[in-house]
């Protein structure tokens, strides 16, 4: 694998202009890898070569009879610009961001700024924080300049502006459902097409919540209870013995409200937090 991260490097290096740096990212990155898994790559760049030329070199190396998917620059969408392909069996996913936006969103994140985007293929949002994130896990594989390096030294310890931002913002999305008089009517109809939403929303800005006050940088969707279950700091409500009525409650009114009580003490126990930590 560490031969085909190289040749994929040595691919990538050639869609850029200017300085550049190349990271891998993703379960690879977070020695979580399994036979499944594909290869994440970053790719840090001053700019990106004509979308023509990354095209065609893109094409050139993925896998005969595949079609890869190349965006038309490094800031195409808010997460960056993706280059997705089959290469020797495997899919892989690059993403390119030019070192300007890299430059605006980590200085922002630094000061405690950043925004929520709706996207389909996040559940509650991507959150454009991750910029910051995403540099405590990245592990350079091309960086001749220091450009990634200089990044992570900034983001080496997590930013007080940026915590309570994220404190802030999601505890008081969080608290949208606790007391509302939809959900608990909601709740009596058992009207899950309507309840499902609410708590799925709520638990996600109760996360966000619990990692700001343990002061761990977000990494992502996936594999949230394990990262929760390792968190000094965690209610009980939230930890994997309640996830499964938390987030699968079926259509009878008792256990829904038990769900609902379920979301309402993991609310009490972290606004007590929370009020201390900003204090």
């Amino acid at each position: 694998m560490e031969e085909k991260i190289n040749q994929l490097a040595e691919l990538l290096k050639e869609t850029t202009e200017g300085r550049c740096a190349i990271a891998l990212a993703g379960a690879h990155a977070k020695g979580a890898a399994d036979a499944a898994s594909d290869i994440d790559l970053y790719v840090f760049a001053e700019r990106a070569k004509p979308y023509a030329r990354r095209l065609e070199l893109i094409r050139g190396a993925a896998d005969p009879g595949t079609v890869p998917w190349v965006d038309q620059d490094f800031d195409a969408a808010p997460w960056g610009g993706g280059m997705d392909f089959m290469y020797q069996g495997t899919p892989v996913e690059a993403v390119g961001r030019t070192l300007a936006r890299m430059d605006q969103v980590v200085g922002d994140c630094l000061q405690g700024k950043f925004e929520i985007i709706p996207a389909t293929w996040t559940s509650n949002g991507y959150y454009t924080f991750i910029y910051l994130c995403e540099l405590s896990f990245l592990k350079p594989v091309w960086d001749p300049d220091g450009v990634l390096a200089e990044y992570q030294r900034k983001a080496s310890v997590y930013p007080e502006p940026l915590r309570r931002a994220i404190l802030e913002t999601f505890m008081g999305r969080a608290g949208t459902w606790i007391d509302n008089f939809h959900y608990e009517s909601a709740v009596r109809r058992e009207d899950i097409l309507f309840t499902a939403p609410i708590v799925l929303h709520t638990v996600m800005d109760m996360v966000q919540v619990v990692f700001a006050l343990n002061r761990v940088y977000f990494t992502g969707d996936k594999k949230l209870e394990a990262a929760l279950a390792k968190m000094p700091f965690c209610p009980e409500s939230l930890r994997p013995a309640q996830m499964n009525l938390l987030l699968t409650a079926p259509r009878n009114s008792e256990q829904l409200e038990e769900q609902r009580q379920l979301l309402r003490r993991a609310w009490d126990e972290l606004s007590q937090k929370v009020r201390e930590a900003l204090d």
